[in-house]
């Protein structure tokens, strides 16, 4: 499998976030329903300073490209300490692009911050197999907050 990963640009971010809310919409609002969903759109998708932040790369969003289509991202807030969007196209799960992504993010970040200890995320109920797989441990029982299902979890970089 062949694709690239890099940061994207302002001009990515609407396309960045059309493949979160495709891939939401399938894989993790079966968990929620209708409050998470709603929950989810307000919040991310149609949150204008988060969408403002991510075009300035203030919350940064790393992408894999497939002959120049996005096909995968990780996001982060704007502390780079914890990561708010994973979403991989289903075609592409489970061939390790997640696991490419997280890895480039993880360098990408201790070039900027050589000090960094851990990154941690809330993990959906969808997720928690992969991110268990990659070495995050869980920091308490499973959570809901405005319908959203989620594990805080943490990854330790030693």
């Amino acid at each position: 499998m062949m694709y690239s990963i890099r940061k994207i640009t302002g001009g990515e971010v609407d396309e960045a976030l059309a493949l979160a809310l495709e891939v939401f919409m399938e894989f993790e609002a079966p968990d929620y329903g209708p409050k998470g969903v709603d929950s989810f759109k307000r919040d991310i998708i149609e949150n204008e300073l988060f969408i403002s932040q991510c075009r300035q790369g203030v919350c940064p969003i790393y992408a894999a490209f497939d002959g120049g289509k996005i096909i995968g991202i990780m996001g982060m807030r704007a502390n780079k300490t914890h990561i708010n969007l994973v979403f991989t196209k289903k075609e592409y799960h489970r061939q390790g692009v997640a696991t490419a992504l997280f890895e480039y993010l993880k360098q990408d970040l201790l070039r900027d911050n050589p000090d960094l200890k851990e990154i941690t995320l809330n993990s959906s109920p969808y997720g928690k197999g992969f991110y268990l797989h990659t070495g995050f441990v869980p920091q308490s029982e499973e959570q809901e907050k405005h319908g959203i299902r989620f594990t805080p979890m943490k990854y330790l970089i030693n």
